[in-house]
């Protein structure tokens, strides 16, 4: 890791995609969960947020 950078919260990336990809599990980041906290902190959802990886589209989900 570059010295300039500096890891959030003790998260080192190296670290997280090795371990990922020994345990072959994708990442989910308990800092920043996939849920409506992670984006709302007063307001209500406006409607209905789907949480995707990169690279999932809707057709894609259709398609199955």
């Amino acid at each position: 890791m570059s010295s300039s950078l500096v890891a959030f919260k003790n998260q080192n990336y190296a670290e997280l995609k090795r371990d990922c990809i020994q345990r072959r599990k994708l990442f989910e980041d308990p800092e920043f969960p996939a849920n409506d906290s992670s984006v709302f902190y007063e307001e209500k959802p406006f409607g209905i947020v789907e949480w995707k990886r990169p690279g999932v589209s809707a057709s894609k989900k259709r398609s199955k």
